[in-house]
Parts: C-alpha cells; sequence; structure tokens
C-alpha cells in the first residue's frame, strides 16, 4: 500500500511538471493559440452579451497573464479604459501593490488600432508591468490586459508574440 501510494505521488508530481500543449480558442469569431506553457485557465460566456478569457505561464514562480474581455456594442475607450483602471484600483491584489498608471495613448495590437493604458506595480517585492488595450472591431469593443514580471520578460515573450500574432477577430 506505502509503495501504491509513493508510485501514485510520482505520476502525479510528474504529470504536473509538464508543459501545457498549445491550444486554440475560437468563440464568436474570435480566435486565438495558446501557446505551449501557457494555459487557458478561465472562460466563462456573460449571459450572451461577450466573453471572458483568461491565459496564464505555466509555473508556480511564472507571470504573464492575459485577460481578454469583450462586449457586444461599442462603448467608448476611454471610459472603458477608465472604468476597469478603478476596478484595478479597488482589486485586493492591486490595493497594496504601489500600482501606478501611464497616461492613455493611442497604440497597436496585431495591427488593430488600440486606446493603451500602461501600469506598473510589485507583487509581494517583485517588479511588474502591463498594459491595457481597449478599441473596436465587428460591432465588439475589447478589453486586453497583458501583465508580466519585469524579470520574466524574457521567458514571456515569445508566448506572448504568438498570442498578440494568432490573435483574429472574423
Amino acid at each position: 500500500m506505502k509503495n501504491l501510494l509513493i508510485l501514485l505521488l510520482i505520476i502525479f508530481a510528474c504529470n504536473s511538471c509538464q508543459e501545457t500543449q498549445e491550444d486554440k480558442f475560437e468563440k464568436d469569431g474570435v480566435s486565438l493559440t495558446s501557446p505551449n506553457g501557457w494555459k487557458i485557465t478561465d472562460k466563462e460566456n456573460l449571459s450572451n452579451q461577450g466573453y471572458y478569457l483568461c491565459i496564464e505561464k505555466d509555473g508556480l514562480n511564472s507571470s504573464g497573464l492575459i485577460t481578454l474581455i469583450w462586449v457586444n456594442g461599442e462603448f467608448e475607450l476611454n471610459e472603458w479604459i477608465n472604468i476597469h483602471k478603478e476596478e484595478m484600483k479597488n482589486n485586493i491584489i492591486y490595493k497594496n501593490s504601489n500600482l501606478v498608471f501611464g497616461d492613455i495613448h493611442e497604440n497597436k495590437f496585431n495591427n488593430l488600432n488600440t486606446s493603451s493604458l500602461k501600469f506598473t506595480f510589485s507583487l509581494f517585492g517583485v517588479k511588474h508591468q502591463g498594459v491595457i488595450h481597449a478599441f473596436y472591431k465587428k460591432e465588439k469593443t475589447f478589453y486586453l490586459l497583458i501583465q508580466e514580471a519585469i524579470e520574466d520578460q524574457y521567458k514571456n515573450r515569445r508566448g506572448l508574440e504568438l498570442i498578440e500574432q494568432s490573435f483574429k477577430i472574423e
């Protein structure tokens, strides 16, 4: 019995260490690829009025995170960004993290014109950075948050690039 328990723990540990395989996401004309080493951790239909998707880098010490939300219809982009900015300020994760926002600027995400807002924060002493993109496409308003620890930029670069390059709205 003891040997069986040890064997099960070893199998579980080996499976836990395996890198998540590439995964294709498609919903309502929106598609992207979640690369090897990244995992779709949450997805939710927003009462047929939009969608929520979260992708995270695998591993306990990883920091890559992408949150994509879209809603049907068009909302004023700066107002949309400011709503999410206020939500972040009140979120328990960011509340004591020295969250600092830049100014809203025009930007690009995979050849899409966006309004964007950069931000920084420190979580458990680790400095992070991120960007929020907001844009319209195909009668939807999109919100895209990308964040990572500054020390993980190199590890996250290829995965973030693949997600951006594969992002399509049809």
